[in-house]
C-alpha cells in the first residue's frame, strides 16, 4: 500500500533543500505529491507502464512523446519487494538520475522507517491486544480471542467471575493490582485488568469442582479476604459467572452497572442479588410509558413523592414493614395509614396479590426514572 500522507511529507521536506520538480506517482500512475501542485492528481503514463511491468526505470528525453509526462528520470519504488508507486525527477536525464536515485533510496528509507513504525505501534503487548478484544472491542472475534488467551495460557473451559475494584481513596492501580497478584488465592488462570477507567478489573477464576449455585459468593469472598487489609478502601462490584471469552464484555458491563445504579453500604456488591432492578432498567423507557403514564397523570406531584419513598422503602426491605419504618424514621402505624391510602387509591394490595405487588414495583420504576 502507498501512503499518499508520506508522500506529500516527503516532498515538503525535499523542498527545502533543492529546487529540481520531484513527482511523486501511486501504483495506478496518479501523481499523489509534486513540487508543482496543479500535477497532482493528473496521470503519469509512464509511472502506470513502469509499476505495470515492474520495470525498474524509464529516461524521457524531450523528443518522448507521453501522456502527462515530463522529460525526466522515472524510477520504481518498491516495498519489501512489491511495486507501491514511482518517483520522477524532471530535468535533463544525465543531469537528474544521480540525484533521482539519491532521492529513490531516501524515499524509500522514509517508507520503510514508517512502516516499521506503524507496525510497532500495531504490535501491542498481547496482553493489552487480549483485554482491547475482551473488553472494548465492539465486535470481537471469537476465534482470534481464543488464539490470544491461548498464547497468555488463559484456558477459556474455566467459568470466571468479575469483580469491578472501586479503590475508595486515591491509589495507583498498579499498586492494587500488584496486591491482588500476590494473594494466597490468585491462580494463574484468573485475570487481571486495569481498566481505560484506571480501576482493577479481576476475572476470578472458578474451581472445576465447585457448584456454582451454592459456592462462587464463598469462593469471591473468601478471595478478597486474602488480599483487602482496610475494606473501607474499597467497594467491589461482582457480575456475572461466563464460560466464553467472547461474554466477558457484557458480564464486564454488568459490574459497571452495578457501580453506576447501586447505592449500599455493602462492600462487596453480586449483580444476581440485583436481577429485578437490572432486567427493568433494560426496558425500553418507552415500553414503560405506554403502560403507565395514564396512571402516572392522575396522581398529584405531592402523591408520587410519598409513593416512591414508601413502595421503593418497602422494596428495599423485603416488604418488611418494621425495618421500613425505621429507615423512615416514621411510627409502623404511620407507615400503614400512608400504604393504606396508596392501597386504596389503586385497589392493589402488595401483601396478597402477587400481581398487585409486580404492577405496583413496574409502576414505581416508572415514576423513579421519569
Amino acid at each position: 500500500m502507498f501512503y499518499d500522507e508520506i508522500a506529500k511529507k516527503f516532498i515538503e521536506r525535499l523542498t527545502a533543500y533543492t529546487e529540481y520538480n520531484i513527482n511523486i506517482m501511486d501504483e495506478k500512475g496518479i501523481i499523489i505529491a509534486s513540487r508543482n501542485p496543479e500535477r497532482i492528481g493528473t496521470f503519469h503514463e509512464i509511472a502506470f507502464d513502469i509499476v505495470t511491468n515492474k520495470k525498474s526505470m524509464i529516461e524521457v528525453t524531450e523528443n518522448s512523446r507521453f501522456l502527462g509526462v515530463y522529460p525526466g528520470v522515472n524510477l520504481l519504488l518498491t516495498q519489501n519487494g512489491t511495486p507501491i508507486g514511482v518517483i520522477g525527477v524532471t530535468g535533463e536525464p544525465q543531469e537528474v538520475k544521480p540525484i533521482a536515485l539519491i532521492i529513490k533510496m531516501a524515499m524509500e528509507t522514509m517508507l520503510e522507517y514508517e512502516y516499521q513504525k506503524e507496525l510497532s505501534n500495531k504490535r501491542q503487548n498481547l496482553k493489552e491486544r487480549f483485554i482491547h478484544q475482551l473488553l472494548y472491542d465492539r465486535d470481537p472475534d471469537p476465534l482470534e480471542l481464543r488464539t490470544l488467551a491461548e498464547k497468555l495460557n488463559y484456558k477459556e473451559e474455566y467459568l470466571r467471575i468479575p469483580i469491578l475494584c472501586n479503590h475508595i481513596k486515591e491509589k495507583r492501580p498498579e499498586s492494587i493490582q500488584k496486591k491482588i497478584k500476590t494473594s494466597s488465592l490468585h491462580t494463574s488462570q484468573d485475570i487481571s485488568i486495569i481498566t481505560r477507567n484506571k480501576q482493577v478489573l479481576i476475572f476470578k477464576t472458578l474451581p472445576k469442582q465447585a457448584n456454582i449455585f451454592s459456592d462462587y459468593r464463598d469462593i469471591v469472598l473468601e478471595y478478597l479476604d486474602t488480599f483487602v487489609l482496610n475494606t473501607d478502601q474499597y467497594q467491589f462490584y461482582i457480575g456475572t459467572i461466563q464460560d466464553r471469552f467472547s461474554n466477558y464484555q457484557t458480564t464486564f458491563g454488568h459490574c459497571t452497572w452495578l457501580q453506576n445504579h447501586v447505592v449500599s453500604d455493602s462492600k462487596s456488591m453480586f449483580f444476581y442479588d440485583h436481577l429485578d432492578d437490572y432486567m427493568k432498567d433494560s426496558i425500553p423507557k418507552i415500553e414503560l410509558h405506554k403502560v403507565f403514564h395514564c396512571f402516572k397523570n392522575e396522581l398529584s406531584e405531592k402523591d408520587i413523592l410519598s409513593y416512591l419513598e414508601i413502595i421503593g422503602t418497602l422494596k428495599k426491605n423485603n416488604y418488611n414493614m418494621t425495618t421500613s419504618s425505621d429507615e423512615l424514621y416514621i411510627h409502623k402505624n404511620t407507615l400503614a395509614f400512608r400504604l393504606n391510602k396508596i392501597r386504596n387509591k389503586m385497589n392493589l394490595n402488595p401483601f396478597l396479590d402477587i400481581a398487585s405487588k409486580e404492577f405496583m414495583e413496574y409502576f414505581y420504576y416508572y415514576l423513579k426514572n421519569t
